[in-house]
């Protein structure tokens, strides 16, 4: 009996691709490179992909798919704000510690092309919605724009994962002291979910 070969998956593609992008600079990959390492065609690659830059765009809608899928589940079982901010940044820190090439890659690398940048401005959309919706559910507070303060939470947060991922100025655990602390300062202390 003859062994079919696979069909090449998105996921197979993306999953190579994000190994290679750990090991070289963005400017570094081509779209050859990409393929090899996906062990597909060209045609296989273009029916999935229409270049590098489309790749980036897919894994970072991946990424923030994980923290969407994961988000709801760990904040809805948090009993008082300060443990769903503990929540939110140790599901935020497991997500990305094993991701760190890639959350540099689209903070710094690939942040700049076009697809990449689109990819990422809808995923903080869905974010801040997101979190002004959990922030507007706070009980006991009144607050005036939760829109604008779920962008500024997600903005504060932002730098303190630069300052990991990209400039490597502190470290994991130091990371998830800064994102806590950034919330609390951030976020209204008296509120419950």
């Amino acid at each position: 009996m003859t062994k079919r070969a696979t069909k090449p998956s998105a996921d197979g593609i993306l999953d190579a691709a994000e190994r290679v992008l750990a090991e070289q600079p963005y400017a570094d990959v081509s779209l050859r490179t990409l393929m090899s390492a996906a062990q597909v065609s060209t045609t296989a690659f273009y029916a999935r992909f229409d270049s590098k830059e489309a790749v980036v765009a897919a894994l970072t809608a991946r990424l923030f798919a994980e923290l969407h899928q994961g988000a709801p589940s760990v904040l809805d079982g948090a009993r008082d704000l300060e443990t769903g901010i503990e929540r939110g940044v140790d599901l935020l820190c497991e997500r990305f510690a094993r991701r760190k090439p890639l959350v540099r890659l689209i903070l710094a690398e690939a942040g700049g092309a076009p697809a990449a940048m689109e990819a990422r401005q809808i995923e903080y959309h869905l974010l801040a919605a997101f979190l002004a919706m959990r922030i507007g559910a706070l009980k006991k507070l009144k607050i005036a724009d939760p829109q604008a303060l779920a962008w500024a939470l997600i903005g504060a947060l932002e730098i303190q994962i630069v300052r990991w991922a990209v400039w490597n100025e502190i470290d994991l655990p130091t990371l998830r002291a800064q994102l806590i602390s950034v919330a609390r300062a951030i976020l209204p202390r008296t509120g419950t979910p």
